[in-house]
């Protein structure tokens, strides 16, 4: 039976602590030289400054030990959650592209009991974006030993259908979007696998489930443009739910196919 190794290095944070005799503490020291009258004043700075500058060295010691410990004991717990965490099943029909898909709460419903059994907790939110028709959202992975990770990134306003037109208001294509932002994090963030639910069958062999980037995403947007393609026969043929869900090894094939079209046309 396999075993997760666990962390069991541990290093002494030195710890800083202002002695109970004021008189040898730095307080102590000043008043000591204060009151020899012959002590040069020059000389009087850069003993306290050389004290000053120790006990800052010791707190900055004690504090960096205290980051990687938390740091070491962030990596074991989520070597831990990976290796509870099994694939995720596309459990949800798409109607229009007739395939499945896994929506968040499928990802939740597998993630979320396991990374709070190891002590993670997961906020997402949107912050602020300068780039104009998209959301920047932000995940942030907690650890209860102090360590955290922050993941990333912008995706464009979900304010269409499969089939190109717009069929969302504001509000709604903005909460599609949020929505979208948080599965895809979550999924880059825990390096997620998908497949499909067969029926309790024996599960197909692992196959690369990456998705195109945001820079591909947008030259496929603008090729489909350019050549006047019809986007919700594209998702039906290549069994996605929408274009951010292309497979990243379909990308060339995509492009080829569509250039292929506006070639004829």
């Amino acid at each position: 039976m396999n075993q997760i190794a666990k962390v069991t290095e541990e290093r002494q944070a030195a710890r800083y602590d202002e002695p109970a005799n004021q008189g040898d503490g730095l307080l102590g020291i000043i008043e000591r030289l204060a009151s020899n009258k012959s002590m040069d004043v020059d000389k009087f700075s850069a003993i306290v400054k050389i004290r000053a500058d120790e006990q800052e060295r010791l707190r900055r010691i004690e504090r960096e030990d205290r980051e990687d410990a938390a740091r070491r004991e962030w990596l074991a717990a989520f070597s831990a959650v990976q290796s509870e965490i099994g694939p995720i099943f596309r459990t949800n029909d798409n109607k229009h592209t007739r395939s499945k898909y896994a929506d968040l709460a499928d990802i939740e419903r597998i993630v979320t009991p396991i990374l709070t059994r190891h002590g993670f907790s997961t906020t997402s939110a949107p912050i602020a974006c300068d780039l104009p028709g998209h959301i920047r959202m932000r995940l942030t992975l907690g650890h209860a030993g102090g360590h955290e990770k922050v993941y990333e990134d912008d995706f464009p306003l979900d304010a269409a259908g499969s089939g190109g037109t717009v069929n969302k208001t504001a509000i709604q294509a903005k909460g599609s979007t949020q929505t979208y932002a948080r599965r895809y994090l979550k999924a880059s963030a825990l390096d997620l696998a998908f497949m499909d639910d067969r029926d309790g069958n024996a599960p197909p062999a692992p196959k690369d489930e990456s998705n195109i980037s945001q820079e591909q995403l947008a030259k496929l947007r603008e090729t489909i443009d350019a050549a006047d393609a019809d986007v919700e026969k594209f998702c039906r043929f290549f069994r996605i739910e929408a274009l951010p869900d292309l497979p990243a090894k379909e990308f060339d094939r995509a492009i080829s196919m569509i250039g292929q079209r506006r070639a004829r046309a």
